[in-house]
Parts: C-alpha cells; sequence; structure tokens
C-alpha cells in the first residue's frame, strides 16, 4: 500500500507540473519556446485530473491533497476564459441603448457545411440567409467568404440593406477571403493581408474601427486529426511529430501577425475599436493573452458556458472572438449553434461607453 500511495505522489506532482506548464503559454513568446503553446491545450484536461487527485486523497484523508490544489488555486483564473458563468445573450431593444450595434462574426468555411461539403453550397448559403434575416446585425466580419455559385449572397445581402461592404480580396467589387458587410457608411478601408482587413464606419455619427481577421489556420487535414486523436491516447509516431510541427510553425506565425499587423493597430487607435473573427487559437494562448492586454474579451463580459466556437473536429474550442477596447462596453454575448459551418456564428451587441 506503500508503494502504490508512493507511486500516486509522484504521478500527482507529475500532472501538477504539467497544469502549470499549461497556462504559461502567455508570457512565453512562440519564437523562443513552443512547448507552452502546445501544451496549453491540455490545459482543462490536466485540470480535471488534478480535480480527481483532490478528491482521492481528500477520501483518503491524506496530506498530498495540498499539492493539485496548490496548483489549481495558482492559475485557477485561466479556467474562466474557458468557461463563464451567468452572462447576458439577449439584444437589448435600441429604445434602451439607442446606441447599440450589434456585429456577427462568422467563419462560413466557404459555406462548405459542417461534413466538408457534404451539402450544395448554395442551400447552406441561403440558410446563411435566413440566420442573418432572423438575427439582423449591424455588422456582419465574415470569414472564409465567397459567393458559392448557383447564389449571390453578396447581391442578398445587399438588398437586405448591407450596402458597405469590402474583402481581404476581391472577386471583381465581391469580396472574398475576410469580409465585412455594414448597413453603416464605411469612411475608411485598409487591406491589413489576404486574410485581414481593417474598415472604419460611422455609427450614427459616431466613428468607429473594426478589424476584421482570421489569423493563419493549422489547416490540419482529415490524417491529422486522426493524428491527433492517437496523441490523446498516448501513440506519437513519426507522422505525429509532422502533425506537431505544423501547431508549431502556426503558433510562431501567430506571434509575427501580432507583432507586425495588429499590435500597431491596436495600440495607436484612438476611437471605439472592435477586433473579431477567427483567431485559430485558444484563450490561455500567447496570441489571446496579447490581445487581454490591450482589449477586453466580450465573452468574459457577457458569456454564459464553455462557449466553444470550433466543432469540426478536435480541439474543440473557442476560437472565434470579439475584443473591443475601453472606449465601448459590451451588452450582450451570444453563440448560435447552427451547423451551417465548421465554426458557430458568434453575436454581440455593444454600445460607446460614457465618458
Amino acid at each position: 500500500m506503500k508503494v502504490v500511495r508512493s507511486i500516486l505522489l509522484i504521478l500527482n506532482v507529475l500532472v501538477a507540473v504539467a497544469l502549470l506548464l499549461t497556462t504559461l503559454a502567455g508570457s512565453i513568446a512562440p519564437s523562443r519556446s513552443v512547448l507552452p503553446s502546445v501544451a496549453a491545450y491540455a490545459y482543462l484536461p490536466m485540470l480535471g485530473i488534478n480535480l480527481l487527485f483532490v478528491v482521492g486523497w481528500l477520501l483518503a484523508r491524506r496530506w498530498p491533497f495540498l499539492i493539485s490544489a496548490a496548483a489549481i488555486a495558482v492559475r485557477y483564473s485561466v479556467l474562466f476564459c474557458f468557461f463563464q458563468f451567468g452572462g447576458t445573450s439577449k439584444v437589448p431593444s435600441l429604445d434602451d441603448h439607442p446606441g447599440r450595434l450589434v456585429l456577427m462574426t462568422y467563419n462560413l468555411h466557404n459555406f462548405g457545411g459542417p461534413e466538408f461539403d457534404a451539402q450544395p453550397r448554395d442551400s447552406v448559403a441561403r440558410l446563411f440567409l435566413g440566420l442573418v434575416r432572423e438575427h439582423r446585425p449591424d455588422v456582419l466580419c465574415l470569414q472564409e467568404y465567397t459567393d458559392p455559385k448557383g447564389c449571390s449572397v453578396t447581391d442578398s445581402l445587399v438588398l437586405m440593406g448591407y450596402n458597405h461592404h469590402i474583402g481581404s480580396r476581391l472577386n471583381g467589387d465581391r469580396p472574398r477571403g475576410t469580409a465585412v458587410f455594414s448597413r453603416n457608411p464605411i469612411t475608411y478601408v485598409k487591406a491589413i493581408d489576404r486574410q485581414k482587413v481593417m474598415v472604419e464606419f460611422l455609427h450614427g455619427d459616431q466613428p468607429m474601427r473594426l478589424c476584421c481577421v482570421h489569423m493563419d489556420s493549422y489547416s490540419f487535414t482529415a490524417t491529422d486529426h486522426e493524428e491527433i486523436a492517437q496523441m490523446r491516447r498516448g501513440h506519437i509516431d513519426t507522422t505525429s511529430r509532422s502533425t506537431l510541427r505544423k501547431a508549431k510553425q502556426t503558433v510562431i506565425k501567430h506571434e509575427s501577425e501580432w507583432n507586425e499587423l495588429l499590435k500597431p493597430i491596436v495600440t495607436e487607435c484612438s476611437v471605439p475599436l472592435i477586433v473579431a473573427g477567427d483567431m485559430n487559437d485558444i484563450p490561455s494562448s500567447w496570441l489571446y493573452s496579447r490581445l487581454s492586454d490591450h482589449l477586453s474579451d466580450t465573452y468574459l463580459d457577457c458569456g454564459s458556458g464553455m462557449g466553444a466556437t470550433y466543432h469540426g473536429g478536435f480541439p474543440r474550442f473557442r476560437i472565434d472572438m470579439v475584443f473591443r477596447n475601453d472606449r465601448l462596453r459590451t451588452l450582450s454575448y451570444r453563440r448560435i449553434r447552427t451547423r451551417l459551418s465548421d465554426h458557430y456564428p458568434v453575436i454581440v451587441s455593444l454600445e460607446p461607453a460614457k465618458p
């Protein structure tokens, strides 16, 4: 029995250290060491295992429960980036909040549907238009957008009142890639790169700035997802290392995207600013930490539950996000569970903060 307790104690120490490692990504740049960024994906499993150790040692009336309890206490705040209680999902009325702005961000997967081309793209596009009619956001922040054959989504959105639009890429006058559709006049446009665009628009007489972004994708294939599943079961071989290399390259690219493209916009903005889109990174990542240093996560303001926005395969995390600066305040946050894409759309309502 003593030997068993000794082995459990060693395992307890190891998983407690592992839990702490999963929370270091925010402070260690991927270019210095990529291990914390990869380990960050294991935060929730490591948290669960440590909780089991706490319960087990308490039931056995043994002091080692303090090991995991201390590890959890040191970085418990990370949990609230993944899970929120309460929150407000109902968009307030214009009568109560006349300066309200409603924004939807959605990675449409080029209308490929959740099963990767299992549905006709024009059918998915029409369902998307129905979703827009139902929720009537003021601004659409779209990623992986293009008009499918047989259905001009752009023309339909214009008829619905989204007369102002721009894309990070264009097909004639039609946006592609990352796109913004607005009911409000767009006064300034800057194509940041092929997957990011910044616009300034007037909401009433209030100038606002929106960065609609699609951060570099992991581009995991079906084979990669199978390798990830194998790694979760403890099997790592040469092919698995190839998947890990792909993850390493992506998080390092996120670092350069932040430093070279987004940071100057975020830090130099003097008007209400929104950064929204598919971050392709999780709430315990280095990228998330940098954004949170300067902006507020609207999910933390008004979100509820786990809030995962990607459901195309493991890992299923909240990677579609909306950030705001302190010149705005969040009124509501809602994730819509619809299978038109491998992502869920997020709808946020905001208003200018009172001086």
